[in-house]
């Protein structure tokens, strides 16, 4: 017998019910460092195999084991997510680097160290850092730029490392503390290609701190008092 009181009383459909994503970490937020930290290893597993070029962001979602979608909560493209990843990566080196560097009162000691740590972290072998060497001329101007911020605490700690040495008079004048700092990060970066091509980390790391400290140093003024007993050139002898 149909029944009489309308649609509203037939049966309801069948809701499909879908579960939900399991969450491995306890929290929400600790759920969402854990994709993150998955994203960034993969990030740079893909890269060391394939080249920036070549990455794709399905490519680094499928290492990772995660939806394509969910990249796009960390990263809206590929260059984003590169720079990202590079921040994540730099920002525990810098914190080591300045801490580390505000432990030396000697200028020189002090220059040496930030050199040293630097070469190290861009090092083949090293975990993250070489990567950035790998994309020289690769990337487009504003993202370039956006990684170099990432290293602008480190290149402020250079910065007062020239200032207090030329304050305490262990490094010689110098007309701009910022061109004079732009030129040693030439020189950096010209050091790291070195290690590309094989250089021992401990050769340049001992000539770049020579030749950048060398630069720096306050040179002895020249002796006016002669030691010589011969007439000066164009001199004439007296008869």
């Amino acid at each position: 017998m149909k029944n009489k009181r309308g649609p509203l009383w037939e049966e309801a459909p069948r809701v499909l019910t879908v579960p939900m994503p399991r969450i491995d970490a306890p929290s929400l937020a600790e759920h969402r460092e854990a994709t993150w930290r998955r994203l960034r290893d993969s990030f740079l597993e893909v890269m060391a195999e394939e080249g920036y070029a070549a990455l794709s962001l399905a490519s680094v979602a499928r290492r990772a084991g995660i939806a394509r979608n969910t990249i796009y909560n960390y990263a809206p493209t590929k260059d984003a997510l590169l720079v990202a990843v590079v921040k994540a990566e730099v920002e525990p080196f810098v914190a080591q680097v300045v801490q580390e560097a505000a432990g030396v009162d000697d200028p020189e000691e002090r220059l040496a160290l930030v050199v040293r740590r630097d070469l190290a972290a861009f090092a083949p072998g090293a975990r993250s850092l070489p990567v950035i060497n790998s994309l020289k001329d690769v990337l487009p101007e504003e993202v370039s730029a956006s990684i170099a911020a990432c290293f602008a605490p480190v290149l402020d700690v250079v910065g007062r490392i020239v200032e207090e040495g030329v304050s305490a008079g262990a490094f010689r004048p110098v007309a701009h503390v910022g061109r004079v700092v732009e030129m040693m990060v030439g020189v950096m970066v010209a050091a790291r290609h070195s290690l590309i091509l094989g250089t021992p980390l401990d050769v340049i790391v001992a000539e770049t701190t020579e030749f950048l400290v060398g630069a720096l140093r306050r040179r002895e003024e020249p002796s006016s008092s002669r030691t010589d007993v011969g007439p000066r050139r164009g001199e004439r002898k007296k008869r």
